[in-house]
C-alpha cells in the first residue's frame, strides 16, 4: 500500500501554497520527491547535522530554495558529504531540482517539473503535465498518469517514456536508446533526435514518421504505408495522425506492437506505396479463420464481439473522464492513478 503519511520531524518545513515553487540544488546525494495534498513543503535530510553545515535555505511567500554550498566541494582537500533528501510537497507545485551526482526519484506530481542530473538517474512515476528532464550519464524513465508535455535530453543514458497521451515531445539522445509508449495527440511538435541511439515507438495510434538517418534503418511491425521523399524515409502507421520527426546519424527507428494490450481490429489491410513506381503492395494481411475450418465460428465470434467492444468503449470513456478531472485539478495524481488502476483491475 502506498505510504501517505507525512514526513516525521522534517529538517525544513515551509508553506508555499498548493501552486508554489520549490527549488533544490544538490551537489552530492539522492533526492526523493513525493507529491501530496496540502500547501506545505517538508524536507528531511538523512544527516541533519551535515545538512545544517552544508546547505543554505531561503524561503518566502510561495517559494522555498534549498541549496548545497558548492564551495565545500572544490579541490581535493574539501569535498561535500553525500546527503540524501526526502521531499514532500503539494502535487500541483512547480519543482526544480539540479543534482551533480545523485539520482532523482519523483512521484505524484502534476505541476511543472524540471530535473537535471549530471551523473544520476531521473525516474518519474504517476506524473502529469509538463516535464523538462536532462541527464548526462544516467537513464531517464517516465511513467505518466495523464497527458504530458515532455522535453528530454540525455547524453549517454537510455530514455523510456510511458504515458497515456503525449501532447508535445522534444527528445534528444547522443548514444542512448529510447522507447516511447504513448498516444501522440495534439498540435505537437513531436521530434526525436539521436546520434547513434536506436528508437522504438509503440504503435498505439495513427501517426506519420518523417525520418532522416544516414546509415540507420526505419521499420514497422505494424501495417504501414511507405512513401519515398528526397532525403527522407516516410511511413504512415494507421489512420492519419500527428507527424513525428526522427533524425539520426546511425540510429535505427522501429514502430513496434503493443506487447501487453489487445490488438485493435483492422477493417482492411494497410498497403505499402512506393512513390517511385506507383505500385501498391500489401504490407500485412490480418489472419482470418476460414468458414470451412471453423464450421460457422465466424458468426459466433461476431455475436460475442459486440459486448466486448462496448465494454472497451465504456472503459475508455471512463479513463478519459479520470484524465480530464486530473487536468482540471479536481483530483490529485495519486487519486487518478488509483482510479485508473482499479479500472484496469476490473477489465482483467
Amino acid at each position: 500500500m502506498r505510504d501517505t503519511s507525512p514526513i516525521a520531524n522534517p529538517t525544513v518545513e515551509h508553506r508555499i501554497g498548493p501552486r508554489g515553487t520549490c527549488r533544490l540544488h544538490v551537489a552530492s546525494g539522492d533526492v526523493r520527491i513525493r507529491g501530496v495534498e496540502g500547501d506545505q513543503v517538508r524536507v528531511k535530510a538523512d544527516d541533519e547535522a551535515a545538512f545544517r553545515k552544508q546547505f543554505t535555505v531561503d524561503s518566502g511567500d510561495g517559494f522555498l530554495d534549498v541549496r548545497q554550498n558548492e564551495r565545500l566541494g572544490l579541490g581535493i582537500l574539501g569535498r561535500n558529504e553525500s546527503i540524501d533528501l526526502e521531499v514532500e510537497l503539494p502535487h500541483g507545485a512547480t519543482v526544480k531540482v539540479e543534482s551533480q551526482s545523485g539520482d532523482i526519484d519523483a512521484t505524484d506530481l502534476s505541476g511543472d517539473k524540471s530535473f537535471r542530473s549530471a551523473s544520476g538517474e531521473v525516474v518519474l512515476a504517476r506524473v502529469a503535465g509538463a516535464a523538462d528532464l536532462e541527464t548526462v550519464s544516467g537513464d531517464v524513465r517516465v511513467q505518466g498518469a495523464a497527458p504530458m508535455d515532455l522535453r528530454v535530453k540525455s547524453v549517454s543514458g537510455d530514455v523510456e517514456i510511458r504515458a497515456p497521451i503525449v501532447r508535445r515531445l522534444d527528445l534528444g539522445t547522443t548514444s542512448g536508446d529510447a522507447v516511447l509508449d504513448a498516444e501522440l495527440r495534439g498540435e505537437g511538435p513531436f521530434s526525436i533526435r539521436t546520434i547513434s541511439g536506436d528508437v522504438g515507438v509503440v504503435g498505439r495510434s495513427g501517426f506519420r514518421v518523417e525520418a532522416e538517418t544516414i546509415t540507420g534503418d526505419v521499420s514497422s511491425e505494424l501495417a504501414a504505408k511507405r512513401e519515398s521523399m528526397p532525403g527522407r524515409k516516410v511511413i504512415v502507421v494507421g489512420r492519419p495522425g500527428p507527424t513525428l520527426s526522427f533524425r539520426s546519424v546511425s540510429g535505427d527507428f522501429a514502430v513496434v506492437e503493443p506487447r501487453q494490450a489487445a490488438q485493435p481490429l483492422q477493417e482492411e489491410p494497410m498497403t505499402e506505396v512506393d512513390a517511385t513506381t506507383d505500385a501498391t503492395t500489401d504490407v500485412r494481411e490480418p489472419s482470418r479463420p476460414s468458414a470451412d475450418a471453423t464450421h460457422g465460428a465466424p458468426a459466433t465470434h461476431a455475436t460475442h464481439a459486440a459486448p466486448a467492444t462496448h465494454a472497451a468503449d465504456d472503459a475508455e470513456a471512463r479513463r478519459l473522464e479520470i484524465l480530464r478531472e486530473l487536468e482540471r485539478g479536481e483530483i490529485s495524481v495519486a487519486e487518478a492513478g488509483e482510479r485508473l488502476g482499479e479500472l484496469d483491475e476490473v477489465l482483467r
